[in-house]
């Protein structure tokens, strides 16, 4: 009898502890989570309104295009485009490209970028948008 005594209240916290964590886990199995680095293909179709890829960006992840860090001596930072491993330019560029030239598109954080993207040299870059043309990337 004193073991029961001793083993419901356990038992109870245990219970409790499983039914709250069952609950916290079913809410959010219904939600997808968003990648705000990434748009996918998916994203890029279903935005209706863009026709080139500077309106879907601009429309998705607007972010992406702000230049979000205070100046240096050596002048402001730069958001860079590549597509794929390829330098295209600033921002602007992406209003050359209809919204289907592309699988995807990944925004990489300026030391990121200038560590895995080519050709960048003394650029002050704080952002990078790739155009991924593949979906194996």
């Amino acid at each position: 009898m004193n073991i029961r005594r001793a083993v419901a209240p356990v038992l109870t916290v245990v219970l409790l502890l499983l039914v709250v964590g069952a609950c916290a886990s079913t809410g959010s199995e219904g939600r997808e989570r968003i990648n705000y680095n990434l748009i996918t293909s998916e994203e890029i179709h279903g935005a209706t309104a863009a026709t080139t890829l500077y309106d879907v960006v601009h429309q998705l992840r607007p972010r992406w295009l702000q230049v979000r860090v205070a100046r240096t001596f050596e002048g402001g930072g730069e958001i860079v485009v590549f597509q794929d491993q390829t330098f295209l330019g600033t921002p602007d560029v992406l209003r050359q490209f209809a919204k289907d030239a592309v699988h995807s598109l990944r925004y990489l954080d300026g030391p990121t970028a200038s560590a895995s993207l080519p050709g960048l040299g003394a650029r002050h870059v704080v952002g990078a948008i790739v155009m991924e043309t593949r979906p194996d990337r």
